[in-house]
């Protein structure tokens, strides 16, 4: 009998659907025919694929409660969260790539100085075969984003969803197949760590999203076969708040940020630094704002459980790390009794340093970390003392000065004045540096990702600019010629 993951619902812990494990022996012939189908569809001109994508887009619309549902139940999230960021983002970037995709891939006109006689011109060609690796947290979102920007530059896709979401994934790829795309464009494998690492050993293309630990793996195996792979990994988001922020907006965003899908979002405030001149009165703005939050279910001012038991001990020994070491609970800080669901309560800690897990490695939890700091110079030293940088955040009513301290940040993308907000605006590049990953996505960069650029070149006169240099034997140009035109072309 085949083996099958069961999918469970955090909230309940009960079964939920289940799927057929892909054995990884299989990949190989999964991936020979999203190879066969991909030469019909990079054939095809934009606008034929745009016509496609468009339906796809509008299944996608057309089925926005029924994805939202099943992302809930394999979640825990709020259906409204889970329509919400899931399906409005999803639609966002689709909308967004079938609007500008010609315009990202078109040829692009090159300058030729100093060699007039030539023309020359880049163009962006579908690589092939893309492999999808998506995570739990926004699994169908994480899912379309590079699935659909890797079909909107020409490829095909093969999906594996993870496997405490696998239902979702699923749902994806009959949703592709409903829309009207052509059979094995999008495919859809399923199983752990294994199928994940044969998916990496066959496909043209790579783009994961995930865990410092497993990306670093599939970089790795990417590396070695010399295929371009799209990396989006942890994170450990700060937060500087200056000395003329708004402390009762501010403060509200980052319990926002900070509670959002039980802080499981990798560009969700983890560690927040506040200046010593507004430490006191932002904390107690902190702390009311999270009056309005609690764990469990039912309620549009609840927050839902963490996905797994694994992740909640995870939680669980950060936040005993950091009591250990000195910090101070002001509210949480346990799981929520009682319940049958990964359910952990709203947490806020104080008195936090960097000598603590909390402040240093990727939690994943609905916990805030304030720590505070001097001045901006040493928000903004403590900012950037992390292997990890995704995602930042400044705070300050003078937008000059927090554009400043936002540029000294060493993070793939940074918002002032805002939280979250890049992850969901698809013409800005998104990705992070360090830990954090490698290459973006969103904008013409995103797309590109899945592309080889070819540079192409044709000389403008009847003979070519490579005679015209000389390039022919017996040779008639010597070194007395070629400094000559050095110095003629270069000395300004």
């Amino acid at each position: 009998m085949q083996e099958r993951i069961i999918s469970y619902d955090p909230c309940t812990l009960e079964p939920v659907g289940d799927v057929a494990v892909t054995s990884p022996e299989s990949i190989g012939t999964v991936v020979e025919r999203s190879r066969k189908v991909f030469a019909e569809w990079s054939s095809l001109e934009h606008d034929d694929r745009r016509i496609v994508l468009r339906a796809f887009k509008r299944t996608v619309l057309a089925r926005g409660h029924e994805v939202a549902r099943t992302v809930a139940s394999e979640t825990g999230k709020p259906i409204g969260d889970a329509y919400a960021f899931d399906v409005v983002t999803s639609l966002t970037v689709m909308d967004h790539y079938l609007r500008h995709a010609h315009r990202y891939l078109k040829p692009r006109r090159a300058g030729s100085w100093p060699y007039l006689s030539t023309r020359g011109w880049t163009e962006y060609h579908p690589r092939g075969v893309v492999g999808v690796i998506s995570p739990s947290n926004y699994p169908f979102f994480l899912s379309m984003i590079p699935a659909f920007t890797a079909l909107a530059a020409g490829c095909s896709v093969v999906l594996k969803p993870s496997e405490k979401t696998p239902l979702t994934g699923e749902l994806l790829g009959h949703i592709a197949g409903d829309a009207g795309l052509p059979p094995d464009l999008v495919q859809v494998v399923h199983g752990a760590g294994n199928v994940g690492a044969a998916l990496v050993n066959q496909v043209d293309a790579v783009a994961f999203t995930g865990s410092t630990a497993v990306g670093k793996k599939v970089g790795e195996t990417a590396g070695r076969r010399l295929i371009p792979a799209v990396l989006e990994l942890g994170g450990k988001d700060p937060i500087i708040v200056l000395d003329d922020a708004h402390l009762r907006r501010t403060a509200q965003a980052v319990v926002w940020s900070g509670m959002l899908n039980a802080g499981q979002t990798c560009v969700s405030v983890e560690r927040v630094y506040a200046v010593d001149a507004i430490y006191a009165p932002f904390l107690a703005e902190l702390d009311r704002a999270l009056e309005d939050v609690a764990a469990g279910t039912d309620d549009r001012h609840e927050i839902g459980p963490v996905i797994d038991q694994a992740q909640l001990e995870l939680i669980e020994a950060h936040i005993a790390d950091a009591l250990a070491k000195g910090a101070r609970l002001v509210r949480g800080g346990r799981r929520v009794e009682n319940v049958s669901g990964f359910y952990y309560e709203p947490t806020l800690l104080t008195e936090v340093d960097h000598t603590m897990a909390i402040m240093r490695e990727e939690t994943f939890g609905p916990i805030i970390s304030v720590m505070r700091v001097a001045d901006e110079q040493a928000a903004v030293e403590m900012a950037n003392d992390n292997r990890y940088g995704l995602h930042a955040s400044v705070w300050g009513r003078d937008r000059s000065r927090a554009a400043r301290i936002a540029s000294r940040i060493r993070s793939g993308t940074v918002a002032i004045n805002d939280l979250d907000v890049n992850f969901i605006m698809p013409s800005l590049p998104f990705g992070g540096i360090g830990d954090s990953g490698l290459g973006v996505a969103f904008g013409p960069e995103g797309i590109r990702s899945f592309c080889y650029a070819q540079g192409i070149t044709a000389t403008r006169l009847p003979i070519s600019t490579s005679a015209l240099l000389g390039a022919r034997y017996p040779r008639r140009r010597g070194l007395r010629y070629w400094k000559a035109v050095a110095q003629a072309l270069f000395r300004w």
